[in-house]
């Protein structure tokens, strides 16, 4: 079974932050970034070098989110939890 470790929660801004997660299964970690515009909007990024690119040159996330329900349904999926575990 794969595991959501939190790492850290950087503030940008107070109404901006990036999440550093962790993503453990039997095959190792990945970590992974999600950018929360304002509570607004939510974009995950598979890598650091992703998420600098998005600052910086304005390439698109690797997913994006409309509302924290979204994005609590994909890491659901992500970690290969079901809705009602």
């Amino acid at each position: 079974m794969r595991k959501l470790i939190p790492i850290t929660t950087e503030y940008i801004k107070p109404s901006r932050s990036i999440d550093i997660l962790h993503l453990e299964s039997s095959e190792g970690i990945e970590p992974f970034y999600i950018y929360n515009y304002e509570g607004l909007h939510f974009h995950y990024f598979d890598s650091l070098i992703r998420l600098i690119q998005f600052f910086e040159e304005g390439l698109e996330a690797n997913r994006s989110f409309y509302s924290g329900q979204e994005l609590d349904d994909f890491l659901n999926e992500l970690s290969g939890r079901g809705l009602n575990d």
